[in-house]
């Protein structure tokens, strides 16, 4: 999800907030509870790839969601070979009849931010569209946003392609990794950038 700073935010519609009674309310309306849950199967990797902590901060959603009526059981693997399972797609034996899987991905271009996630080509095997997204509209637009080669023009665009993922909710986003990062008083002129990616070309040691 982008950041609302950032020109791709757009203007989506839906709010994503903490409402459990909310979500109990729309499970219900679907037929589901605490006691007839919603039953998920996770893949996720125990560690590796800058997740941080992945096994307790998976466990606390699958604490959260089994409070509103949602199982989740993880299927729990390396991080490498979790990345050949997110290669392989939804489809593929190897997912194990999984329904979601848990990676973590830099996403700083628009490519790497939306377009190998949400375009309906890029699927298994020629791409990381694991759970097989297709959309033609969001086909449309990420196709123009290719196309623009003036930077407000692909800006707006984007915007647009932010806005229709966040209200089609194709993604449960988990955190916003703030890359927080610790110095000696003697390292100056450090700039921390938005950016998974840091240039020390600025830093001294004085």
């Amino acid at each position: 999800m982008s950041h609302h700073k950032i020109p791709w935010y757009g203007s989506p519609s839906f709010k994503i907030k903490y409402d459990p009674e909310a979500a109990k309310s729309l499970l219900k309306e679907a037929g589901f509870s605490k006691a007839n849950p919603v039953k998920i199967k996770a893949m996720i990797s125990a560690s590796g790839s800058g997740q941080m902590l992945p096994l307790p901060m998976n466990e606390y959603i699958q604490q959260n969601l089994a409070e509103v009526g949602i199982k989740v059981d993880f299927e729990v693997t390396e991080w490498n070979a979790l990345i050949d399972l997110w290669r392989a797609g939804a489809k593929s034996p190897q997912a194990k009849g999984s329904h979601v899987i848990n990676v973590s991905y830099t996403t700083q271009d628009p490519y790497s931010s939306f377009t190998r996630f949400l375009r309906s080509d890029l699927h298994a095997p020629k791409g990381v569209n694991w759970g097989f997204y297709n959309d033609p509209k969001m086909d449309d637009l990420l196709n123009a946003a290719s196309a623009a080669f003036d930077p407000a023009e692909r800006d707006a665009v984007l915007a647009k392609v932010h806005a229709r993922e966040v209200d089609d909710a194709a993604f449960l986003w988990v955190v916003h990794d703030v890359a927080p990062r610790a110095m000696a008083q003697k390292v100056k002129g450090y700039v921390q950038a938005k950016n998974w990616f840091q240039s020390l070309t600025s830093a001294y040691i004085e």
